[in-house]
C-alpha cells in the first residue's frame, strides 16, 4: 500500500464538518448502569449522566400518575417533604418520594416541586442531545472531536498500542489504531444439490493507520498516519461532555 503524507486532520476541537467512519478493532467500554426503571419514550433520565441524587421540595399537594401521559392515579403528593427526582420530560417529572399514603414513584407536575436549576436543566438537556449523536456514531463505528476516551474505546475498541506527550501545555495520551475495510470476494461452489452457485464472503483488509490525541480524556486531534482511512472526509464535533455538579 503507498503510503501518503501524514495530515492532522485537527488540532483543536473547533470549526470541522463530517465524520469518520473506519472498521474498528473488536472490543468496547463499559457502559454506565442503568436501572430496572421502566423508560418513558422522550424522556430524560438522570441516572445516564450523574450518580448523584437530585431531590426537590414539594410544594403542592397534587396527583402522582403512573405515566407521563397521567393514566393511572397513584397517589396524592405529600406536600412540604422532599421527593428524588429520577426523569423529566417537556411537561412531566418522574419522582419518588412521599405521597399521603406512603412512599411512590410516578409522574408529576413540574409546577408541583421547587423549580430545578435553570442552568442545570439546559446542562442536562445539552448532555441528553449529545448522547444521542454520540450513540450514533457508536453504533456506526465512528468517531468524532470531541469524545471521551471511554466512548473511542467503545466505538474501535483497543488500540494496537498507546503512548503519552507531556509539553507545556501538559500531558495528552496518544491512542494508535490499525484500520480496516471489508473487501468482497466471490467463490464458485456446489450446493447440496450439486447445482454450481456463486458465493459472496469478505475479507479484512488494511486501509491505514490513525493516531488519536487526547487531553484530559477528550479527543483533540485525529491524524492519518499512514494510508488513508478516513477516505477524505472530515471529522465531526460532538460537544465536550458538560459537568452537572
Amino acid at each position: 500500500m503507498k503510503t501518503k503524507p501524514s495530515r492532522i486532520i485537527a488540532t483543536v476541537v473547533a470549526g470541522i464538518v463530517g465524520w469518520i467512519s473506519i472498521l474498528p478493532s473488536p472490543g468496547a467500554a463499559p457502559q454506565r448502569e442503568k436501572s430496572s426503571l421502566s423508560r418513558e419514550p422522550g424522556a430524560i433520565y438522570f441516572e445516564d449522566f450523574t450518580d448523584k441524587r437530585v431531590e426537590l421540595l414539594a410544594i403542592r399537594q397534587d396527583p402522582i400518575y403512573a405515566t407521563a401521559q397521567r393514566k393511572r392515579a397513584l397517589g396524592v403528593l405529600k406536600k412540604s417533604r422532599k421527593v428524588i427526582v429520577l426523569a423529566m420530560t417537556e411537561k412531566q417529572y418522574m419522582i419518588r418520594g412521599m405521597a399521603l399514603h406512603g412512599q411512590v414513584k410516578g409522574w408529576v407536575f413540574p409546577s408541583s416541586l421547587a423549580s430545578l436549576d435553570k442552568e442545570f436543566v439546559a446542562n442536562l438537556r445539552a448532555l441528553y442531545e449529545r448522547q444521542k449523536v454520540v450513540e450514533d456514531l457508536i453504533k456506526n463505528h465512528q468517531i468524532a472531536l470531541g469524545m471521551t476516551t471511554e466512548e473511542v474505546i467503545a466505538s474501535m475498541g483497543k488500540p494496537g498500542r498507546k503512548h503519552s506527550k507531556l509539553d507545556k501545555g501538559g500531558r495528552k495520551d496518544v491512542y494508535d489504531y490499525v484500520t480496516f475495510e471489508r473487501i468482497p470476494q466471490y467463490q464458485t461452489r456446489r450446493d447440496a444439490y450439486g447445482n454450481l452457485i456463486r458465493q459472496k464472503y469478505y475479507i479484512k483488509v488494511e486501509s491505514g493507520k490513525l493516531s488519536v490525541t487526547f487531553k484530559n480524556e477528550v479527543v483533540q486531534s485525529i491524524e492519518e498516519t499512514e494510508g488513508n482511512p478516513l477516505g477524505g472526509d472530515g471529522a465531526k464535533i460532538v460537544p465536550i461532555p458538560i459537568e452537572l455538579f
